[in-house]
């Protein structure tokens, strides 16, 4: 319970949506997200996203738990963030929005919340779900004192806005994997820089989301088609020009320099691979040889992977120049991510003054990869004709 007041505490500090969101005190905090549509009362396609909710902490069997409330004034597309929560159940309880110049809440009722209710485990993240409720206007004097209020604080716009109850229906409520997917892209930009980006990261590689296909052109925008390897499939988010293959092999050299990405992958079967945890420590052991990278690994995210990454630099000479008299410094980073039937290995290597400006573009490229044998495309769907038959 302490915690929860910790976290409750934490939350208050960050009432503006404007406000960054606090970090992590520990790895045992976790956040959920939600999202509710609160559909308009005249058109019901006006819709209106809180940003600003409360939620209560339930036990197993779906009471609630005497003090465990938070609070969240953070907010990013259209979505409600809580953060420092520790593991257990929770369930959204109210959400407000502000709009014609007062605030408008909107209070779930108590019915149904062990149905609404979301676990969150240990520093881990998750989704209250998406809840749509509709919105009815409210009857007799109801509506004039509100009115009334509404009016009162345009004149007195230096004051607090004013709190005003909104009537609604019977919630619904949408917890698929696919929609706590949703969520989780949606307020993964405005928690980068953040330890958190780190717990969504983990969660989206759980669910095994993939990320969002990219698209190109302005007016008329459309998908990068993805590209089938007997491997993988990628999209060209490079835009490299054509690329070079093998057997389970793919690369690509930038045009105009000398830039070089590829990705191959390799069996088990294959004569000398000692599997995923003798790579890696191969891995290791060739960075730790490269004396201005010190020999660290670091996470890559890789499609909906995440494989161990390495940064080496290399140092040429040309034949017939003395040492130290002329150079060629080649930084290379590798990337390992494992698989049930081998290692995939992608690679960017570059002249130093290259490197950095290729980066960006290869962890764009790793994002939109799909490793594996592609799916197998549905066969085409085939109306069925009945025989024409004449007589009885």
């Amino acid at each position: 319970m302490r915690r929860l007041c910790a976290a409750v505490a934490i939350l208050a500090l960050s009432a503006c949506a404007t406000a960054p969101p606090p970090q992590p005190r520990s790895l045992d905090e976790g956040i959920l997200v939600a999202r509710v549509n609160v559909q308009g009362a005249l058109f019901q396609s006006f819709l209106k996203h809180p940003d600003a909710a409360t939620l209560l902490a339930l036990d197993d069997k779906g009471a609630p738990l005497p003090g465990q409330r938070a609070l969240s004034g953070f907010a990013a597309n259209g979505h409600v963030v809580f953060f420092g929560l520790p593991e257990g159940r929770y369930v959204l309880r109210s959400a407000s929005f502000p709009a014609r110049g007062a605030r408008y809440q909107v209070q779930l009722p108590e019915e149904g919340m062990f149905k609404r209710s979301a676990v969150l485990k240990r520093g881990s993240a998750a989704s209250l779900g998406s809840i749509t409720v509709d919105s009815h206007w409210p009857e007799g004097w109801t509506g004039v004192w509100r009115a009334v209020i509404i009016v009162s604080h345009w004149l007195t716009p230096f004051l607090k806005r004013p709190v005003i109850p909104r009537e609604t229906g019977s919630p619904i409520v949408d917890l698929s994997p696919a929609q706590e997917t949703k969520a989780l892209l949606a307020v993964r930009g405005a928690l980068s820089g953040t330890q958190w980006s780190r717990v969504v990261a983990a969660r989206l590689r759980e669910l095994g989301a993939a990320e969002p296909a990219k698209v190109e052109g302005l007016l008329r925008s459309r998908e990068l088609p993805l590209r089938e390897e007997p491997f993988l499939s990628w999209r060209d988010t490079l835009n490299w020009g054509e690329a070079r293959r093998a057997p389970f092999a793919i690369a690509w050299r930038r045009p105009g320099g000398e830039a070089q990405v590829a990705v191959f992958f390799t069996t088990a079967s294959t004569p000398g691979f000692a599997g995923y945890a003798a790579a890696v420590s191969e891995l290791r052991a060739s960075a730790k040889a490269s004396v201005e990278d010190g020999g660290g690994l670091y996470e890559v995210q890789v499609g909906t992977r995440a494989g161990l990454a390495a940064r080496t630099t290399k140092y040429r000479y040309p034949e017939g120049v003395l040492v130290g008299s002329k150079t060629s410094v080649q930084l290379t980073e590798t990337i390992l991510i494992p698989d049930g039937w081998g290692v995939f290995t992608a690679r960017l290597r570059a002249p130093r003054a290259e490197f950095e400006a290729a980066l960006p573009a290869f962890r764009e490229f790793l994002l939109q990869l799909s490793l594996g044998t592609p799916k197998a495309k549905p066969p085409p769907k085939q109306d069925a004709i009945l025989p024409f038959r004449v007589g009885p």
